[in-house]
């Protein structure tokens, strides 16, 4: 073998690269015999840890043995990653490993661990009833059905009883053996007048006949006894036959010292005392306990005590709540003041008095500080007393345990304003207040009386009257008082809580006096004309700004009131009627900032007025008027003064001025009237004098000019369009564009002549180059301009415009293609399924166009969009599933609609399903002896579908040898065909008989597909059967393996003690497990697909019963005797003498270990029993149980030699 060819059989197995299995440690650095022998050597080293632990006489711990696993694990572990040349090995290798090295140390530090955990018997049933298991699963794997006895029923059959002879142990007696914590409540259950707790009492090996027992009293150290008579005992035991245990409870009702004194058996025999003495003490309790209420204030000390009740020292956890904080607290060693207690968990002696035990209340006090405003509460959680009695609260309904209190902030006040108030005499003014805190709130306040005019700090100590108010709410913010002096706030309390008094605290009110006024009137002289024209009045004021003057005019029996806003104390203001005549000037009332009512004045002046006469023209934006050649205006003038009136003024223009008198104006108004305008320009109009009746004039200002702009130009409208046609799309607006001049804007107004109504519309534009936005065809027509100043004209050719519609598209289905039955409804001819088919359309419009259309099949509907670039084209139409289609052809648009538009097109195509063929289910399997045709009863049902008559094509191959015949059938006029091939299936094996095609009257066909168009025929030949064994004795148990020819599943008859009987088997071997005794005799076998029988001869079996021994008449029974004592155990047979039998003594096995076999201690064998019965007489302790049982024929367990099987 060549170097190559060596290293090739070397390499790792399953695709794995070499890298992986290089070792750890470089065999540069360490060779890999040196690393085999260090491995080797801590594992010798590991192995004499092990050898010496075992040979010091250390007996079995479960820490030795976790010791040596974890080092062997370790050393696997390590060994398995160093990965040492010849040493190597994988992942489910180290596992098995590991495992087996743990198996080996348990056996060798603890070799009974088989016998420890029960393992014997079902090693020594396995060596019995495993061959017989062996066969059972051998039978089934070859397809056995029928049922076969399993080892337990063997068992239960064959080894009936058990007797059980023991030593009579002496009995003891304890207390409360595990150490419960018993306590009696405080309170009785309902319906209940009394606590009761049960003192149980255990004894071990008896059952108690009386017991006797005392109580001390902690308190006064008497010493009472009592008596637990039988019938006591019966109605307050539990009994525990398997462990052999008994418990008594004793009720009692009171606390102190229970001591049991002695005990007898009913055999009157002192049972052995072990711990006798129970101290049963008050459970103990718990409560918080204060005695100030539940609500409060920030910073109070809050008083708490902590009541318990029970034997101290007391344990408290208990749980303190804060507002959302929750902090659990414990108290430990709780105790009265100056007391002495003993030590947890020691007792002290009898002589020493139990006043220690007794029940005390114990007061703790625990106060708390409120340090913020919130919630506070205490909750016991567990109370615990000198006898680890505890006493849990938490789920508890009662609320004694806890206790909240309610921290609420204190209030505050203080006035809102430091401000001093004025009030008039008799008022009761309102001071605002600022609180803060939970009504209703009580505040007292400190009135001063004395001379506040020199401020707060003259005022004395004393005051001179204390006011108390309460308010109710938030929104109460005010007091009211009565006198003018000093308020101070002096103390606030609210709902909870007295609280602080803030700044400002203090409040002055003043007493205000009404306003007075002094009046000085000087008349205002004409001037160059004669008398006066009005009045200057000076007044001097006193009171508290603002003030108002009110005073009225008469003038002809008419009264004009007027008010004087007055900021000063000094105050002047004139008074100029415009009309003349008798003016009297009434001055009414004066108020200031506190006298809102106002004072009465009573003071009037006359006065003869004759006001110089006066003209204003009315006011215009920007003193200029705009207009047009040829138009003209109208300018108002106001006159006052004493008419009748004549009137001077001016029209300037382009620098020459004319002048215009107008005379016997009577009203105050009067309108001048300008001439038509006739050239263009500015023209500027000015009051220059007017006169009165009197012959008073005045020249007027001339800052009353109006200057008017006269246009040259009228202006126009028209059409932008030359006998031009717009166009636009169904639905849209279109502009029509117009041409204007003039001022903007414009109020145009046009008639659409189209319109029923031909109603005028008025449009306004800003724009010389506007646009009309319509959205109807037709003709409209331009009827009036005018601009911001002037009407103007309409030019006559460009007076008219015409709009139109652009043309929809269209959709028609092309001639041929399709019958009309009635507009927008078409019908196309009728086609099979599956078949392709279109439908050709014709468009109009201007491509592209995108046509919408919905398609309804069978209730079904899909909706479809299809783009199409030329004027005809073809709609594609569906044809895979039969039914009837509608095509409605919905939207349409092109490339000038954009927007699609509904149309109504519908078209119908009904799509004729495809008929179809399968074979309908048999009612059991399609199989077939060979050289027979089918039956009539075995026809083929063919179940058709489709329009009658149907053609329908056959084939039938033969699967070995592919032979292949067709056959026809025609002219089938029903839905159901029974076809019956004539062939006589002369070979073996399998057919197929297959659809191959279909066709109905609509010339519509296919070839059928699925697995219901083939049917498999299988041809069999007979069965039969062959004996796998050696006619001999059979017992109970045994299983009868038979040879089956044929092609399984096999069905088998046969007779068992004279009843017919069935069996199936699945693969070509039968077995029959004899689970009784009797006869057996095969008569029949079938193959089940075919029911091709065979009829066997001379197959019949004798079956013998198993021997059964019966110990104690199959009972478990437990026979105590003295030490010294014989007793008898009573063994009796079934089944055919002579008998022979097996029997064991094995240790018995402590309570805790009931459940598994004792150590066998002896076994016997007796044999030649005739008789049906046998006696064993013994003095040895121990279980005794028949292990092996044979009569005549059987035995029980079997000699695992015999065997069955040939």
């Amino acid at each position: 073998m060549s170097i190559e060819q060596n290293t090739l059989l070397r390499r790792p197995r399953g695709g794995a690269s070499q890298e992986q299995f290089q070792p750890f440690i470089s065999t540069a650095f360490i060779s890999a015999p040196t690393q085999r022998l260090c491995a080797l050597s801590a594992y010798v080293v590991i192995w004499a840890i092990k050898v010496y632990h075992l040979f010091l006489g250390e007996v079995f711990l479960a820490s030795n043995l976790l010791s040596c696993c974890a080092l062997d694990l370790v050393f696997f572990v390590v060994l398995w990653a160093l990965r040492i040349p010849w040493l190597q090995f994988r992942g489910p290798s180290l596992l098995l490993i590991i495992i087996s090295s743990c198996f080996l140390n348990l056996t060798l530090f603890h070799p009974r661990w088989p016998i420890d955990v029960g393992l014997t018997a079902p090693i020594k049933n396995l060596a019995s009833w495993g061959p017989i298991f062996l066969r059972q699963q051998f039978a089934r794997f070859w397809g056995d059905k029928v049922r076969a006895v399993s080892s337990e029923d063997i068992i239960k059959i064959n080894g009936k009883g058990k007797h059980t002879v023991r030593f009579l142990p002496f009995a003891t007696a304890k207390i409360n053996p595990d150490d419960s914590k018993l306590c009696l409540q405080r309170k009785p259950p309902p319906k209940k007048s009394t606590s009761t707790v049960n003192i149980p009492i255990l004894f071990n090996k008896t059952i108690p006949r009386v017991i006797e027992y005392s109580r001390v009293d902690p308190e006064s150290g008497i010493k009472i006894l009592h008596n637990f008579t039988k019938r006591d005992i019966e109605l307050h035991r539990i009994i525990d036959k398997i462990q052999n245990i008994a418990y008594v409870f004793i009720p009692v009702q009171e606390p102190g010292v229970y001591r049991l004194e002695q005990a007898w058996d009913w055999d009157w025999i002192n049972i052995k005392l072990y711990r006798r003495e129970e101290i049963i003490a008050y459970c103990p309790d718990g409560r918080f306990s204060s005695d100030v209420g539940p609500d409060r204030c920030l910073d109070d000390i809050i008083p708490v005590e902590l009541i318990l009740q029970g034997v101290p020292p007391f344990n408290v956890y208990y749980e303190r709540i804060i507002g959302d904080t929750t902090v659990n607290m414990t108290i430990d060693g709780i105790t009265p003041e100056n007391d002495v207690v003993p030590i947890r968990n020691s007792q002290a002696p009898v002589s020493a008095g139990y006043q220690w035990a007794r029940d005390q209340t114990v007061k703790l006090p625990m106060n708390l500080t409120s340090e913020t405003a919130t919630e506070y509460s205490l909750k016991i959680l567990h109370v615990r007393d000198f006898f680890n009695n505890t006493q849990t609260y938490i789920n508890r309904k009662d609320t004694s345990d806890v206790i909240k209190f309610l921290v609420h902030p204190r209030p505050s006040a203080r006035f809102q304003s430091d401000s001093t108030i004025k009030i008039k005499p008799g008022d009761s003014p309102n001071i605002a207040v600022d609180l803060h805190g939970q009504g209703p709130w009580r505040l007292l306040v400190g009135y001063w009386a004395e001379d506040i005019s020199q401020g707060s700090d003259s005022t004395s100590t004393n005051t001179n009257d204390t006011l108390e108010f309460f308010l109710e709410k938030p929104s109460d913010d005010m007091i009211t008082v009565k006198k003018p002096g000093l308020y101070k706030l002096l103390s606030v309390s609210d709902a909870f809580c007295p609280g602080q008094i803030l700044a400002p605290s203090s409040c002055i009110v003043l007493e205000v006096l009404p306003p007075s006024v002094k009046l000085e009137s000087i008349p205002i002289p004409a001037g160059d004309c004669p008398g006066e024209i009005g009045l200057e009045v000076i007044m001097t004021l006193t009171g508290s700004p603002p003030w108002l003057l009110e005073y009225s005019i008469v003038h002809e029996g008419k009264e004009r009131s007027i008010p004087v806003h007055i900021f000063k104390s000094r105050h002047s203001f004139t008074i100029q009627p415009e009309t003349s005549g008798q003016h009297d000037y009434k001055f009414k009332r004066l108020s200031d900032f506190y006298y809102r009512e106002g004072i009465e004045i009573g003071h009037t002046v006359s006065q003869v007025v004759h006001p110089k006469p006066d003209a204003i023209l009315r006011a215009i934006p920007g003193n200029q008027l705009n207009t047009c050649v040829g138009s003209q205006v109208d300018l108002d003038v106001k006159f006052s003064g004493t008419g009748p009136f004549t009137l001077t003024y001016d029209v300037l223009f382009n620098r020459q001025k004319n002048i215009f008198t107008i005379g016997d104006i009577q009203g105050p108004y009067y309108v001048i009237t300008s001439p038509p305008f006739d050239n263009p320009g500015t023209y500027t109009v000015t009051l220059e004098k007017i006169k009165d009746s009197k012959g008073c004039s005045k020249i007027l200002k001339a800052s009353d000019d109006i200057i008017i702009n006269v246009m040259k130009e009228r202006p126009s409208v028209g059409f932008r369009l030359e006998n031009e046609v717009v166009t636009f799309l169904e639905g849209d607006y279109v502009d029509l564009p117009l041409q204007l001049t003039g001022n903007p804007s414009w109020e145009v107004s046009y008639r659409y002549h189209a319109s029923i109504d031909k109603d005028i519309t008025i449009v306004q534009l800003e724009d010389p180059n506007s646009h009309l936005k319509v959205n109807q065809p037709g003709q409209y027509e331009l009827l009036e301009v005018k601009d911001l100043y002037c009407y103007g004209k309409v030019i006559p050719e460009l007076k008219y415009a015409n709009a139109s519609w652009l043309p929809r598209p269209i959709l028609n289905i092309a001639e041929g293609e399709a019958e009309l039955l009635k507009p927008g409804f078409y019908q196309r001819r009728n086609v099979c399924e599956g078949t392709e088919d279109s439908v050709g359309v014709i468009l109009q419009g201007r491509a592209p166009w995108s046509l919408e259309y919905r398609i309804q099949a069978n209730g079904n509907y899909s909706q479809k969009r299809e783009v199409v670039g030329g004027s005809t084209t073809r709609i594609p139409l569906l044809t895979k599933l039969p039914g009837r289609y509608l095509y409605e052809f919905q939207k349409l648009s092109d490339d000038i609609y954009t927007t699609p538009h509904n149309i109504s097109l519908t078209l119908e195509q009904i799509v004729i399903k495809n008929p179809s063929a399968k074979f309908l289910p048999r009612k059991r399997d399609f199989h077939h002896c060979v050289g027979n045709a089918l039956s009539e009863e075995e026809s083929l049902v063919v179940e058709l579908e489709g329009m009658t008559p149907f053609t329908v094509l056959f084939e039938i191959r033969h699967q070995s040898s592919n032979q292949v015949e067709t056959v026809t059938v025609d002219e089938i006029y029903t839905t159901t065909l029974k076809f019956r091939p004539r062939t006589k299936f002369p070979l073996i094996g399998k057919y197929t008989i297959t659809i191959l095609h279909i066709i109905d009257s609509h010339h519509c066909g296919q070839t059928p597909e699925g697995p219901d168009v083939k049917l498999e025929l299988n041809v069999s030949d007979l069965a039969s059967i062959e004996r796998l064994f050696s006619p001999e004795i059979h017992c109970v148990g045994d299983l009868l393996v038979y040879s089956l020819k044929g092609s399984p599943p096999f069905n088998i008859t046969y007779t068992y003690n004279g009843e017919i009987k069935y069996a199936f088997s699945e693969t070509s071997v039968f077995t029959f497990g004899a689970d009784k005794p009797g006869n057996m005799t095969i008569t029949k076998v079938c193959q089940q697909a075919d029911m091709c029988c065979g009829y066997p001869v001379d197959f019949n079996e004798v079956i013998y019963d198993l021997p059964t021994a019966i110990v104690s008449e199959g009972k478990d029974i437990i026979s105590d005797i003295r030490e010294g004592d014989k007793t008898e155990i009573i063994v009796n047979f079934l089944g055919i003498p002579p008998f022979r039998f097996t029997y064991t003594r094995s240790e018995i096995l402590p309570n805790g270990k009931k459940g598994r076999p004792g150590r066998v201690i002896e076994t016997q064998d007796i044999i030649n029993v005739r008789g049906y019965q046998h006696s064993i007489f013994t003095a040895q302790q121990g279980v005794f149980q028949v292990t092996h049982v044979a009569d005549k024929y059987c035995e029980y367990p079997r000699d695992i030699n015999k065997n069955h099987l040939d």
